[in-house]
């Protein structure tokens, strides 16, 4: 991933905002389920892309983007779980409708933590990336455990 003028991180933000658009748009729960697992995947990417960094302890352009795109990820995340029911595919559990505080909750900590990673990552120090990645871990992985469903 290489800087465009300087302005990856804002296309990185704005393919993701796309991705979050059209996954609201979504005609049916099995569209919407491609859609939000494809934005699962890229995070998850970038996820990978910033413990990678944070191992070799050097922050990279290509780092920061990682950074923005999964902050941008985490912002949009309740978008990607329209009401309605899932698809049979999903592994969504009902309780992300049915306990909206509780959900809310955990991607309030999940967006706290993405935050923690573009300031790191913004600010080129490889320690404090690598303790804000360490913090991002239990925060997606809380939402897992409480509003996801065993593999099908």
């Amino acid at each position: 991933m290489a800087l465009v003028n300087g302005h990856l991180p804002r296309l990185v933000v704005a393919g993701f905002a796309l991705l979050v658009a059209a996954t609201a748009m979504a005609a049916t729960p099995d569209e919407q389920y491609e859609r939000r697992e494809a934005a699962m995947k890229q995070a998850g990417g970038g996820l990978k892309a910033l413990s990678a960094a944070a191992k070799a302890g050097t922050v990279t352009d290509e780092a920061k983007a990682a950074a923005h795109a999964v902050e941008a990820f985490a912002q949009g995340l309740p978008d990607l779980f329209p009401a309605g029911e899932p698809s049979e595919k999903s592994r969504a559990l009902p309780a992300i409708w049915s306990d909206p505080d509780g959900w809310k909750e955990k991607i309030n900590a999940f967006r706290a933590a993405a935050a923690g990673l573009v300031s790191a990552a913004d600010g080129g120090d490889a320690a404090a990336l690598a303790a804000a990645v360490e913090a991002t871990g239990p925060a997606c992985g809380g939402c897992h455990k409480a509003f996801r469903g065993p593999e099908k």
